[in-house]
């Protein structure tokens, strides 16, 4: 068995805390904006946008996010129960309209899937 090794587990706690300091700095940014500017698109996905760019802009590296991202994705499951939760208040409002949402979901995700698809192609050449 080998020994409890203090300062390995204190440097890996702080590379946690650090990329998950990071993910809620832009997190809360996005916020911020969303504040801001009064748009009626939620402040997570201003954050989520400002966290590509600095991705791709390489200001962060993707080894800086790895400690928390992959805990948040080990459990991601999890955060789908509060929105399956949270339909079930309005079940009488999905059976009447469920034509509706299920013609809209499919053309969507057909739409999705075809214009990735394009994208895709055109950038692999």
């Amino acid at each position: 068995m080998k020994p409890f090794d203090l300062k390995k587990v204190g440097l890996t706690g702080l590379k946690f805390l650090t990329s998950a300091g990071i993910i809620l700095a832009f997190l809360y940014l996005g916020k911020a904006i969303q504040w801001l500017t009064s748009l009626p698109i939620p402040g997570s996905i201003f954050g989520l946008l400002l966290l590509f760019s600095a991705l791709n802009l390489r200001l962060i590296s993707t080894e800086q996010l790895l400690p928390s991202s992959n805990l948040l994705l080990n459990y991601i499951t999890l955060f789908f129960v509060p929105v399956g939760v949270g339909l079930l208040q309005y079940s009488d409002l999905l059976s009447q309209y469920w034509l509706a949402i299920m013609v809209s979901s499919v053309i969507s995700t057909v739409a999705v899937l075809l214009s990735v698809g394009y994208c895709y192609q055109r950038l692999s050449k």
